[in-house]
């Protein structure tokens, strides 16, 4: 098989649509622009049960998938964005399409009616028919195109998870079959028929799990809030909750911002405001020692000028011993007391004459200490104004703040409880799903083991996931495939118990060699393989990504030359970085992007009339 298109069509709006390249078709860009939503629409149009739509989906009637058989004939796909009827037409129709459909068939596999889209592309590809295991005592059942598919997509959840890429999912239920699944492509032979009709031991064998199944779904259901509303009604309203908490978000973010704005400006104020009053404090101690300084050398004038006053009393009216020099009469000249006087009073002018300049400078200081402090009392003044005025903001802003926090507390209490409930219809239906196959299952005994893989086509096997792995210059050694356990093992080391990294890389290899195994091989298989986000998580060891000549290219590099040169079937990867530049020229490449004028918008166009 080979996918041509993907369209989504609806009145009134303009076609979504993706072409895919016959070798090699690479969608990657910006998260949340509908690069995951093609694969889950190819998968829908390839048989799933439902498909979770999107808002830019809205309006959009039919779903259309081109396909090309081995034969060379084309047809087109058609279904219902909610339908189980799937419409098929013998053209390559890539519009809204009006005329009546060549072949109607429903979507759900059914190994009793032929008119289904699963046996109707297993008939186109040549494996309608083909029986695989169910059990170890010989129980077949027909070949479903579900059971082949997730060998060939792989969805982003899948392909890092630790769950083997041989099997759908965990548990035991179901493994034998996909273990038998894997048998029939490799060896390219299915089960041989032992019957037509359950034995009555697999008769209550099923019974008994189809009791099981109906108390577990019975108890699920009472789980459900009766005034929740059906799955579809919770969906709608999970994505009024997140566009409502997308609103709230952007609101507390930018309130958020505001309030640390004003805090950090308050804060600087808080420092500002502790320096001025560091300063008014060294200020005023200053002002406070001056002062001092100042009572000093005015007590000093005032004793100077007592001293010289005393000192001209004392010299004319006393007689005896010097009071200056403490010369006695005997020593004393005709004119010792005024000369004594004189010499006073010229020393004390002079001391009088220093103290009087030391205070003139210390009144000047002081005039410019006090000029200093009404200056800084001045600002500290603005700076409170402007501290109240930020409290004032900050009060505001917490009062804004309150009820949307109170809001956002409460969107995430009302999306917890819509994620529970969608979580329990999803567990309901995937139980009557399994209950549903229980009932048509056409198990039937053979009398016998199923049987193994030969070993010599495991080793094969084994040495094609290593070419793959080489030519990606994946830097690992050993892989085997262990057929028991349906693990694959890189040395002693199973896949399981590698990184995220490591575990998609490997999924990838597996696919792709699978699918590369059959073909050349000339055994059945789809023929292509989707891939979404093999190489988003992964880190080559030592290797940093370079636009260097230099250096040598990364695993990416490799991994996209490898699908377009090497591979011999169809692939479509699904990424986040962007291919190399050869593959870009060469390969069919879609780069999604928000910004409506940077390559594509997204999977869904712009609507003329949405506004956007």
């Amino acid at each position: 098989m080979r996918l041509l298109h993907l369209t989504f069509a609806g009145l009134g709006r303009t076609p979504a649509q993706v072409l895919f390249d016959p070798k090699l078709t690479v969608i990657y860009g910006a998260s949340d622009t509908g690069k995951s939503f093609v694969t889950e629409a190819i998968d829908y149009m390839l048989g799933a049960r439902k498909l979770s739509m999107i808002p830019e989906a809205e309006g959009y009637s039919q779903i259309l998938l081109g396909v090309q058989f081995p034969d060379g004939s084309v047809v087109t796909l058609m279904r219902g964005p909610t339908s189980s009827k799937v419409s098929v037409y013998e053209a390559d129709l890539r519009g809204l399409i009006y005329q009546a459909a060549d072949l109607e068939l429903t979507a759900q596999h059914s190994a009793r009616s032929s008119k289904n889209l699963s046996r109707y592309l297993l008939e186109r590809i040549g494996l309608d028919g083909s029986l695989i295991s169910t059990n170890d005592t010989g129980g077949t059942k027909l070949l479903g195109f579900r059971d082949l598919l997730h060998l060939c997509l792989v969805n982003e959840t899948r392909m890092v998870s630790k769950v083997s890429p041989v099997l759908r999912a965990t548990g035991t239920s179901g493994q034998t079959a996909h273990k038998s699944v894997l048998k029939l492509l490799l060896t390219g032979a299915g089960e041989p028929s032992g019957g037509d009709r359950p034995t009555p031991g697999q008769r209550r064998v099923h019974k008994g799990k189809i009791s099981l199944l109906d108390e577990l779904i019975l108890d699920l259901q009472r789980q459900l809030d009766p005034q929740g509303g059906n799955e579809a009604e919770l969906v709608e309203q999970l994505r009024r909750i997140l566009t409502t908490q997308d609103e709230a978000a952007r609101s507390l973010r930018e309130i958020t911002h505001q309030h640390a704005r004003a805090v950090a400006r308050r804060a600087e104020l808080s420092v500002t405001l502790g320096q001025y009053a560091q300063r008014l404090g060294e200020v005023d101690d200053l002002l406070g020692r001056f002062g001092l300084l100042r009572s000093q050398y005015e007590s000093d004038l005032a004793r100077l000028e007592m001293v010289s006053e005393a000192g001209s009393l004392l010299g004319y009216f006393r007689t005896g011993t010097c009071v200056f020099c403490g010369a006695e009469p005997e020593h004393q000249s005709a004119n010792h007391g005024h000369q004594e006087t004189t010499a006073l009073h010229t020393a004390v002018h002079a001391e009088s004459a220093k103290t009087q300049q030391l205070l003139s400078d210390l009144h000047l200081t002081l005039q410019d200490l006090q000029g200093q402090r009404q200056e800084i009392a001045d600002k500290r003044t603005v700076h409170r104004a402007q501290a109240e005025q930020a409290d004032t903001l900050i009060t505001h802003v917490e009062a804004e703040l309150q009820p949307l926090q109170v809001q956002a507390a409460e969107l995430m209490s009302a999306r917890s409880q819509v994620e529970a409930q969608l979580g329990l219809h999803r567990r309901i239906q995937e139980l009557e799903d399994v209950r549903a196959g229980l009932v048509a299952d056409g198990a039937v005994p053979g009398g016998r083991p199923s049987g193994s893989i030969p070993a010599g086509v495991v080793a094969e096997f084994d040495r094609a996931i290593e070419r793959t792995l080489e030519q990606w210059h994946v830097r690992i050694h050993d892989v085997a495939y262990d057929q028991y356990s349906a693990e694959l093992f890189v040395g002693d080391h199973a896949r399981s118990g590698h990184g995220k990294g490591m575990r998609a890389v490997l999924h990838a290899s597996f696919a792709v060699s699978l699918a590369d195994y059959c073909l050349r091989k000339e055994h059945r298989h789809p023929g292509f393989v989707v891939l979404d986000s093999p190489l988003v998580t992964y880190r080559q060891p030592g290797v940093r990504r370079t636009d260097d000549p230099d250096l040598p290219d990364s695993v990416i590099d490799y991994f996209y030359r490898d699908l377009f040169h090497r591979f011999s079937g169809q692939a479509i990867v699904v990424e986040n970085d962007d291919p190399p530049a050869d593959i870009v020229e060469q390969a069919h490449v879609y780069m999604f992007s928000r910004d409506p004028h940077d390559h594509r918008f997204g999977f869904f166009p712009v609507q003329p009339d949405s506004g956007q």
